[in-house]
């Protein structure tokens, strides 16, 4: 993945027009955020928006005018405003050999429209020998350089038929009235950059800004703006204001700092943010880049941001940069240089001019000024104010005016999609994760649940989402799964299912080509980890109802509650039936379904199966009895983690249960059968085919320690060629497995009995005999003493 350049295309000239962004992005494994993971850092951290929402916030728009850019990735949007055959003849007239050309082959089309491509032809022309674009080590447009060479005579051919659009009558231009007024700026800044540092410089730019307004008082009056040249323009006037003497700034001097931007005029500079604040305003992202590159060069050159923080729009921007981009400690644990001083320059610059008490507030917090950030708070109110509240509560140990505090934050919740709100969608779906961390620290799982599971809800999904700059926030559905699973008792997690997720999501009507577990919800995760829990628990006929219905996709092409049932059946047979073999056989088929279904039925979300990646890898997500050591965690939560640990903590565990119930069915055969042999041999497949726990990835071979299945593997197998029957397998044993014939383990029962009895009786015949003969003559005697009883008078 590669740098992007967010750039503006002026379609209406063909000329590509440059903001002052750049932004690189970098590709790499994703993991979700886990607000549990540091619980210290996590309330620690200072109150903020992300910067994208909150220079969309300087000055929210006031009309419907909206930005029509390139995607950082994808193509520009297409918008024609003409019917297709005039977009057609546009097309080809813009390679005329100049203006007066392309309006005599123009017959046919708008007057305003032929006058327009005439003089978009001329502007091309003017424009030919300007130097190209600046390109990074991608190829990626960053920036368009200053133009001092064009054709001046074209340029005024280019302006003369611009002039003519405008001079039509108002319903005569509107399909090229905002282009023309738009490309009539754009000629004036040229011979403004030009003149930079004469006389004449202050005439164009103000003829130039003057165009750019016009450009969208057209817009506003029902123009078309099909490019959306109306809020690019905000843009463009912005960059009339970036001169220091006779050089214009451009990205490159905010990129590196250079002494270009630290001799812009601060009436200027202020003047250029709030043009840009508008832009951004209508949905920019162009107008962010370049607020981000002024901001980041303004607080790197020492004193100019306190030249500027009089302007209430500048001081703003200053906040919201310091607040999102830079870290209050360096790596080697000292103090940022920039936010006390800047917080220091706000505060005297006098109480009075503070523009946003609340957001100076939590950037006073985060800078170490606490004595400051609690009078800004007591002088501001909202959620934010109240967030940065429960903050200084938490720090003074406070905990229960931290929760309060945060109530009253949350309190913002309902108005999340007010374009007036005061926290983005990702600052509410923190806050109410906050909240989770401090009811868990509280010992109030229940409350602690809901909070993330709000949270998770909020996002969507599984509840979390993976980019850090999401402005939908991070959702941490991870830790409502972990509160779930393994702080939660199976009854507490019960009745909160019942009450929050009462069924699963409706599952798509067409089959997905990644139908996995795919387009779930946070609460299809509960409920499927809850099954999943009451099957652990043997509590069968309780699961049933939480497990997915057959036929949905999403979860698999097996009927779960099927499986499930017959996995339960075998383990009652198991342990219930009248016969061994019975029971054997039972087991095993118990067996079976948890090595072959163990994930889907038995999985824990997290460690240490991690069903929530499939199993694909061994961490990732939840808690371990290391993280539990750290700050917030109570003695109870640690005892409700030990509580629900598995009984085996290896991956993927239920190999091991299924290891251990095919084992148990062999304890019940004759040795000597081959269901015996087959069974064990089953066994010992299951642990020899791995995949090995990441801490047990050891060479036995070599004189290291064994792990867990490799010793149980030896231990099967020794007892096989202890106990078991040669068979023709057994050089291959744990990986050439039949199946275990359990009709003939009962024949072979029934003859070893019959022999058992046979040898009994050979063994102990004469004994036998001599116990016969004794009770033949017992009995003999019994009768005749009988009869002389009878006789005797």
């Amino acid at each position: 993945m590669k740098p992007t350049m967010l750039k503006h295309n002026a379609l209406a000239a063909g000329l590509v027009l440059a903001t002052l962004g750049a932004v690189a992005w970098a590709c790499g494994p994703e993991f979700p955020t886990q607000m549990l993971d540091d619980r210290a850092t996590s309330l620690k951290a200072a109150p903020q928006n992300t910067f994208t929402f909150e220079v969309q916030h300087l000055l929210p728009a006031a009309d419907a005018m909206d930005a029509a850019e390139t995607p950082r990735y994808g193509d520009a949007p297409k918008r024609q405003d003409l019917p297709d055959d005039q977009q057609a003849k546009v097309a080809s007239l813009m390679g005329s050999a100049d203006g007066a050309a392309a309006y005599a082959a123009g017959d046919g089309l708008p007057d305003d429209v032929r006058q327009y491509v005439a003089g978009a032809v001329d502007y091309n022309r003017a424009t030919a020998s300007c130097p190209p674009a600046e390109q990074n080590e991608y190829g990626d447009a960053t920036a368009r350089p200053p133009c001092t060479t064009f054709d001046a005579s074209a340029l005024d051919a280019a302006q003369a038929s611009f002039e003519k659009v405008l001079a039509l009558p108002a319903e005569q231009a509107k399909a090229r009235g905002a282009w023309a007024a738009y490309m009539l700026g754009e000629a004036h800044a040229l011979r403004a950059t030009k003149a930079a540092g004469s006389p004449a410089f202050g005439a164009e730019r103000d003829a130039a800004a003057r165009a750019f307004q016009q450009v969208r008082a057209r817009v506003l009056a029902g123009a078309s703006d099909a490019q959306g040249l109306g809020v690019a323009s905000f843009g463009e006037e912005a960059r009339l204001s970036l001169f220091a003497g006779k050089t214009p700034c451009t990205w490159s001097h905010f990129a590196h700092v250079d002494d270009c931007t630290r001799d812009i005029a601060p009436a200027d500079l202020k003047h250029a943010i709030a043009l840009y604040a508008a832009q951004a305003g209508h949905g920019s992202g162009n107008a962010v880049d370049s607020l981000e590159a002024i901001a980041a060069a303004v607080l790197s050159n020492d004193g100019q941001a306190a030249s500027i923080i009089d302007g209430p729009v500048s001081q703003r921007l200053l906040v919201a940069y310091a607040l999102a981009r830079i870290e209050p400690q360096n790596y080697k644990g000292q103090p940022s240089p920039v936010l006390a001083p800047l917080v220091e320059a706000i505060m005297a610059n006098g109480a009075d001019k503070v523009a946003s008490a609340d957001r100076l507030a939590s950037l006073a917090y985060e800078s170490g000024r606490y004595d400051d950030a609690e009078k800004l708070v007591g002088k501001a109110e909202g959620p934010l104010a109240a967030w940065v509240r429960a903050k200084l509560a938490l720090r003074k140990g406070d905990g229960n005016a931290a929760t309060a505090a945060y109530a009253e934050a949350a309190k913002a919740f309902p108005a999340a999609d007010d374009p007036k709100a005061s926290l983005a969608p990702g600052s509410i779906h923190r806050l109410m994760g906050e909240r989770g961390v401090l009811a868990l620290s509280r010992g109030d799982y229940i409350d602690a649940l809901t909070r993330f599971y709000e949270a998770a809800r909020a996002v969507g999904g599984d509840g979390n989402t993976y980019d850090e700059l999401s402005s939908t926030g991070m959702g941490y559905g991870n830790d409502a799964a972990y509160v779930a699973e393994r702080v939660l008792t199976v009854e507490e997690l019960k009745t909160f299912v019942d009450d929050h997720a009462k069924a699963y999501s409706p599952a798509p009507k067409a089959s997905d080509a990644q139908a996995s577990y795919a387009g779930t919800t946070i609460d299809d995760h509960l409920r499927y980890l809850l099954a999943r829990r009451l099957m652990r628990a043997g509590r069968y006929d309780d699961a049933y109802a939480y497990l997915p219905a057959a036929g949905d996709e999403r979860f698999g092409d097996v009927d779960l509650v099927a499986k499930a049932k017959a996995y339960a059946r075998a383990v009652h047979e198991g342990d219930s039936a009248w016969s061994d073999i019975t029971k054997a056989e039972a087991r095993y088929q118990a067996a079976v379904i948890a090595r072959e279904n163990g994930m889907e039925l038995l999985g824990y979300e997290q460690g240490p199966d991690y069903f929530d990646n499939g199993g694909l890898f061994q961490g990732g997500s939840g808690q371990s009895a290391v993280s539990l050591n750290g700050e917030y965690v109570t003695d109870g939560e640690r005892q409700r983690f030990k509580g629900s640990a598995p009984t085996v903590g290896h991956r993927l565990h239920y190999r091991y249960v299924a290891a251990d119930r095919a084992v148990s069915a062999a304890d019940l055969l004759p040795p000597r059968s081959q269901a015996f042999a087959a069974t064990l041999c089953q066994a010992t497949h299951w642990m020899l085919e791995g995949p090995p726990d990441y801490d047990e990835l050891r060479d036995g071979d070599l004189g290291h320690p064994l792990n867990d299945r490799q010793r149980r593997a030896q231990a099967y197998y020794a007892r096989y060629v202890k106990e078991g029957p040669y068979v023709e397998w057994a050089s291959d044993f744990g990986w050439s497995c039949e199946e275990p014939d359990f009709a003939a383990a009962r024949v072979l029962k029934r003859a070893q009995q019959v022999r058992a009895v046979k040898h009994f009786v050979r063994h102990w015949l004469p004994l036998e005999i001599g116990v016969a003969v004794l009770a033949v003559a017992g009995l003999g005697w019994a009768v005749v003493r009988r009869r002389r009883r009878r006789i005797a008078p």
